[in-house]
């Protein structure tokens, strides 16, 4: 594989803005006092044209300082990605741990690998061998340096099956088994270069464009950009994050002007931003909402399961109860990622539901079948209770329920990851599905005809018998504030443009009231 050249990432320095002039240069309209009235009138006009453009642009120019404030649905009691987080409690800690630290690499809407903390990289060629050239002069928020040998510690730690060794200028990473999707992997939040500090409860250190300033657990986290970050410095100078807020609290936190930014439910494409937003984004489809069947359900006829698939009717479901968002999806990656979930289709076919159900050789079915669903989702219930609804129109009993042995289970899944097989194997392991057999040559490489044909094959046997009933294909949405400038979140629901947005000028910002912290404090008057 060849190396990969370093990206123009840095922010501007505090001292690096051009300077523009308050003054308007008037020139050549000071003619002389004979001059007619028409002169005088057009001199006057050129003028205030001049002062209004300089005083736009210079409100309207990136500057620094303020505090952005956040809120977000989770309620975490440690700043760590959870091994089996909810999709919510995922995208939150995925977002804020983004804020303090960096990965080695990152990957594009595309799935190209760009650099971070490694400025190029390459492999043998069985991909079991890689070398990462790093950054010189990055620093940790506490002042040690990003030195191969702590890089290699962390990642050593994160990955015990991994052999990572440091050199002068470089970590290399060797597997006795091919590792050809190891960008992928090195680019996901879990892989985040962190450090811990034994002293404040365990919080992270990182090279990120923030650092902890404050936390309360469940509660509150305050950020404070890092002076020395290697991206340049970001143009807040706080983020104050306010956790455990419902989608419904944020959208009146906003409209209030109580925040300065905010998750929500997805819109559809041609729904203008809600009020008290002065923007609203909308990532790829990387969520899906499914089916799954317990290892103890009743619901084991795989007959029975396609008579399920084909009896929910997504299209309703989908323009009401999720606001015409996602797509209806009969496969697990969306359309985005592999080109082919056409072939799959989008079942919902009542009649053929009911003609499998009256088949005489078919065993008899339960009385009643439960349903259950995460009472976190704030849209599960209602898509739960229409699921029961369109399988009972064809003769199958379910029943939603929180109570008791669950026979069916409506969960989302993430799809963490623009590489299909990385996504894939990420959403077979949420799911509680066999890992799909994705061949070394797979992972890792563009797909071509074969290695499509091979992603369409690993997806295919995971969705046989109706293990998993793919429903859809989920984005995720967040929303901005007027005050907030530049805000720009990627395709993949990241929130990797907060260093770069700016806020304009705005009423006095109001924080939580405080209780017991951790981490370092902010020197009065620092904001």
């Amino acid at each position: 594989m060849p190396s990969v050249g370093t990206g123009a990432l840095a922010r501007p320095r505090r001292d690096s803005h051009p300077q523009l002039s308050s003054r308007a240069q008037l020139g050549s309209c000071l003619l002389p006092r004979q001059s007619s009235i028409h002169h005088t009138l057009l001199c006057a006009a050129i003028t205030m044209s001049l002062v209004a453009a300089t005083t736009a642009t210079a409100a309207t120019r990136p500057h620094y300082g303020g505090t952005l404030r956040v809120m977000l649905q989770s309620e975490p009691s440690a700043l760590e990605l959870p091994a089996n987080a909810s999709p919510a409690a995922y995208w939150d800690l995925a977002r804020t741990l983004s804020l303090i630290g960096d990965t080695l690499v990152r990957l594009d809407a595309q799935g190209h690998p760009q650099p971070a903390l490694a400025l190029a990289w390459q492999s043998d060629s069985s991909a079991r061998h890689w070398q990462f050239t790093l950054r010189r002069g990055v620093k940790f928020h506490d002042g040690t340096v990003a030195s191969p040998a702590a890089i290699a510690q962390i990642l050593s730690a994160l990955h015990s099956n991994w052999i990572v060794r440091a050199s002068a200028d470089s970590v290399s990473i060797d597997s006795e088994t091919a590792m050809p999707s190891l960008l992928a992997e090195l680019a996901l939040p879990r892989n985040l270069l962190l450090k811990r500090s034994i002293k404040d409860n365990r919080l992270p250190i990182g090279t990120g464009p923030f650092l902890v300033a404050e936390w309360q657990p469940g509660k509150f986290l305050k950020l404070a950009a890092s002076e020395e970050s290697w991206a340049g410095r970001p143009f807040v100078d706080v983020v104050e994050i306010e956790f455990g807020k419902s989608l419904r609290d944020q959208a009146i936190a906003l409209e209030l002007n109580k925040t300065d930014i905010i998750e929500t439910d997805a819109p559809a494409g041609n729904e203008s931003p809600r009020h008290g937003a002065s923007s609203s984004s909308l990532s790829l489809p990387i969520e899906l909402l499914a089916l799954v069947f317990p290892a103890n359900s009743k619901a084991q006829d795989a007959h029975l399961r396609e008579a399920l698939a084909l009896a929910i009717d997504r299209k309703p479901i989908q323009s009401v109860l999720l606001k015409g968002a996602g797509e209806p999806a009969a496969g697990i990656l969306p359309n985005w990622m592999t080109g082919y979930s056409a072939v799959f289709g989008t079942p919902s076919n009542a009649q053929r539901a009911r003609a499998l159900l009256a088949d005489p050789r078919q065993p008899a079915l339960t009385p009643s079948y439960v349903l259950s669903y995460d009472p976190r989702d704030p849209q599960a219930q209602l898509i739960a209770e229409r699921i029961a609804l369109d399988a009972r129109e064809v003769g199958i009993s379910v029943r939603v329920s929180l109570s008791g042995a669950e026979d069916i289970r409506l969960m989302r899944a993430v799809l963490p990851s623009p590489d299909p097989a990385t996504s894939l194997a990420e959403a077979a392991q949420q799911l509680g599905l066999p890992q799909p057999a994705i061949s070394a040559t797979l992972r890792g490489n563009s797909l071509d005809d074969h290695s499509l044909d091979e992603l369409y094959q690993a997806e295919r046997s995971l969705l046989d018998g109706h293990t998993v009933i793919p429903l859809f294909q989920l984005p995720v949405a967040s929303a901005a504030g007027a005050r907030v400038r530049g805000w720009a979140p990627d395709r993949l629901g990241a929130w990797s443009a907060v260093p770069d947005l700016w806020l304009a000028s705005g009423p006095a910002e109001q924080r939580p009231a405080s209780a017991q912290t951790y981490g370092p404090q902010l020197e009065a008057g620092s904001q």
